[in-house]
């Protein structure tokens, strides 16, 4: 009898593995549209010419951005393309958008005011939710088998920007959401959740049920920001901000500003757990890490 597949998103559900601390470390973005299948590398594995993606690829990586793939299906559209460039930082979001009549033409783009607090000279600014919903099978099955149900849901509603989108980490944590500019992950997210997490969302609030955290930040310090909210209930995506934080012998202190409340101190405990596969392709097992809340006071 043939056993059946393994799946890395059943097993973290299984486990009741914690969302929090997960989202990818990432503060500068390049969400480009590319209709068409994407190979497990979707830069070099899609309809994209070889030497315009590996061109595209070495920009980026000197500007310190992050290339993420964005389709509304599969299916084939215009030549023309949307681009948005996004800077997460806590200190200074920024979202623009370009529609590119062929993508060669971000060859001529300059990437490096994302990295400095600059704008996009050749892309407007716009404010509006983005939302990115991964589905990116053929680099791990469950993004495909949960992604595309959620995906679904969040491209067909009206006056939402939302796409499918290549590979953004935690594929154990499927289906993904992403919603910028601020750049929160939300995890195990289903066809019956992701309109709320959208409008919760686009009405300047979050729930903690489904947050992996804030990509802006290391994975400690997310998971500090996860534990204030939960101690004090503020769900504003602005009632709390990061003032500063510092490695301990054990983990993290971080303090954060609270809307019209003071500061709040938190300390992080950071360990490793069990081994786990952490993938649907992986050959081996990884310790999971454990973060625990050790304190929580008014600084």
């Amino acid at each position: 009898m043939r056993a059946d597949p393994f799946r890395c998103a059943d097993s973290a559900e299984v486990r009741g593995e914690p969302l929090y601390g997960t989202a990818s470390f990432v503060r500068r973005w390049l969400l480009l549209e590319q209709p068409g299948s994407w190979g497990r590398d979707a830069l070099t594995q899609s309809r994209l010419r070889s030497d315009l993606a590996s061109g595209l690829r070495a920009r980026a990586q000197a500007a310190g951005v992050r290339i993420i793939l964005i389709r509304r299906g599969v299916r084939l559209s215009s030549d023309k393309r949307q681009c948005y460039f996004v800077r997460t930082d806590g200190c200074g979001l920024y979202q623009a958008r370009l529609e590119l009549d062929k993508a060669d033409d971000l060859l001529d783009v300059n990437l490096a005011p994302l990295c400095d607090g600059g704008v996009i000279l050749e892309a407007t600014e716009c404010t509006e939710p983005v939302f990115l919903v991964c589905t990116h099978g053929r680099h791990d099955q469950c993004c495909s088998i949960r992604g595309n149900q959620v995906s679904r849901v969040a491209c067909a509603q009206q006056g939402v920007d939302a796409w499918q989108c290549s590979h953004i980490g935690g594929d154990r944590f499927a289906a993904n959401l992403v919603c910028f500019p601020h750049g929160l992950y939300y995890g195990r997210v289903g066809p019956d959740d992701v309109v709320r997490l959208m409008n919760d969302y686009t009405g300047g609030s979050l729930s903690l049920d489904h947050y992996r955290g804030r990509c802006c930040h290391v994975f400690p310090v997310q998971a500090a920001e996860y534990f204030a909210r939960r101690e004090t209930g503020v769900s504003e995506i602005e009632g709390v901000s990061l003032s500063e934080w510092q490695r301990t012998s054990d983990g993290v202190t971080a303090v954060f500003s609270l809307a019209e409340r003071g500061e709040l101190r938190v300390e992080v405990r950071v360990s490793k757990g069990a081994k786990e596969r952490l993938t649907c392709g992986a050959s081996g097992t990884d310790p999971l890490p454990v973060y625990e809340l050790a304190s929580c006071t008014s600084a």
